[in-house]
C-alpha cells in the first residue's frame, strides 16, 4: 500500500497527528483522514508512507512490525528533524 500524507493541510497538533496516523498504521484498510492525498493499494505487504510536513518530505517503507512500532511511539520520534507540537504559536488572549 502507498499513502501520501500532507500534514500541512490539517490544523491538529502533533500528538493528535501521531495518534491519527498510528490508528491508520494499525488498520490501513479501514481508516482514512483528511490529510491523506493518496491512498492506493499496490498489493504489497510493505506500506510506503510519503509524509509532508512544514517543508520536509520523507518516505518510509514499513513492514508490519515497523508500522506497529511507529503507531506506538509516534512518527516524530523517527525523523531527523525537530517537529514542533504546533505549527503556529497559540494566539494570545
Amino acid at each position: 500500500m502507498r499513502v501520501k500524507v500532507n500534514r500541512d493541510v490539517c490544523p491538529a497538533h502533533l500528538s493528535f497527528c501521531e495518534r491519527c496516523l498510528g490508528k491508520f498504521l494499525m488498520h490501513p484498510m479501514g481508516y482514512e483522514r483528511r490529510c491523506f492525498e493518496v491512498l492506493e493499494d499496490d498489493n504489497s505487504e510493505i506500506l510506503t508512507l510519503d509524509l509532508q510536513t512544514q517543508g520536509h518530505n520523507l518516505t518510509m517503507h514499513l513492514d508490519k512490525e515497523q508500522r506497529t512500532l511507529i503507531a506506538q511511539e509516534g512518527w516524530a520520534y523517527f525523523v531527523d528533524f525537530d517537529v514542533p507540537m504546533y505549527r503556529k504559536p497559540p494566539s494570545s488572549l
